[in-house]
């Protein structure tokens, strides 16, 4: 299908982050692969990045395969592993042995996919977003990029890539960019959120304001105000958003009741439970989906 025909320029679809909440995202996009639909840009935010790898290398169920097998165990993400490695996500072994030897990430595919995926992250010194293409990078850079996109503050120490510090997309772009925040020519926009409709961030606890300050203060205050500021930016976007949906400018695809599993989930039934949930309403959506693209 020649998504040229959909207007000028081609859709985006845009990845909302949320760690162990991405397995809504993995859901939607298996339903996409199942259909043979591949957006030629896609943007991934934190988890939406990680995401994003397995659409790109069309693996169809390996993430929620990976997350339901791994998620207890201690090699994948702890705070075992956040004492002696310092984020609680361990990214050496996701990228390193897992994606090598135990549930192998077809990097092929990936590397020779015309399928572009931009991943965002945090300038720590700007606390400003960029958005790194994988066609910019061979495959080994591009998932320093991709670590540096999920790299939490306070879970996750920065990432050190080209000579400055990352952090988490989330930190310079909470939610998803909007249409004017994409810095590459687009056509319509598909967004995946991890959220329902009506959750809204509550605001960052004084103790969280003392503790950002004392880690990232002296070196990196960006950070600090970035990550006390997140709430404020995010529900003001989730109002946009639900603004642009309303008016026809942006499609959603996002969970239809409020989300129970958390950033660190470890039940794997719950995470089956969210990619289904992911599955079934794009595949329910997807001809309406493909009606909108098409201005229909």
């Amino acid at each position: 299908m020649n998504q040229q025909e959909m207007g000028k320029e081609p859709p985006v679809l845009v990845l909302e982050g949320g760690a162990m909440r991405g397995l809504f995202t993995a859901g939607v996009l298996d339903a996409l692969l199942d259909h043979h639909f591949y957006f030629e840009n896609t943007v991934g935010i934190s988890a939406g990045t990680l995401q994003g790898l397995g659409y790109l290398s069309k693996q169809t169920g390996r993430s929620v395969r990976v997350n339901a097998v791994y998620a207890a165990d201690s090699r994948y993400m702890g705070f075992r592993h956040m004492v002696r490695g310092g984020s609680f996500f361990n990214f050496d072994f996701m990228f390193g042995p897992l994606a090598h030897e135990e549930d192998p990430f077809d990097f092929k595919t990936f590397e020779e996919s015309s399928q572009t995926l931009y991943a965002v992250i945090t300038d720590c010194l700007t606390g400003k977003p960029r958005f790194i293409s994988s066609h910019d990078y061979d495959s080994a850079e591009f998932m320093k990029v991709c670590e540096a996109s999920c790299s939490i503050p306070l879970v996750s120490k920065p990432v050190e890539w080209r000579g400055r510090a990352y952090a988490d997309g989330g930190v310079g772009l909470p939610l998803v960019p909007l249409p004017w925040e994409i810095p590459f020519p687009h056509g319509k926009i598909v967004y995946v959120l991890t959220r329902d409709a009506g959750y809204r961030k509550k605001p960052v606890p004084f103790w969280m304001h003392g503790l950002l300050k004392a880690v990232y203060g002296r070196e990196y205050p960006a950070v600090v105000e970035g990550m006390c500021t997140i709430p404020e930016r995010y529900n003001r976007k989730v109002e946009k958003v639900l603004e642009l949906e309303k008016e026809g400018s942006v499609f959603v695809i996002r969970p239809e009741k409020p989300v129970t599993v958390s950033r660190i989930e470890r039940d794997a039934g719950k995470l089956r439970e969210l990619h289904g949930e992911g599955y079934r309403i794009t595949m329910e959506r997807f001809d309406e989906m493909m009606r909108w693209l098409h201005g229909k």
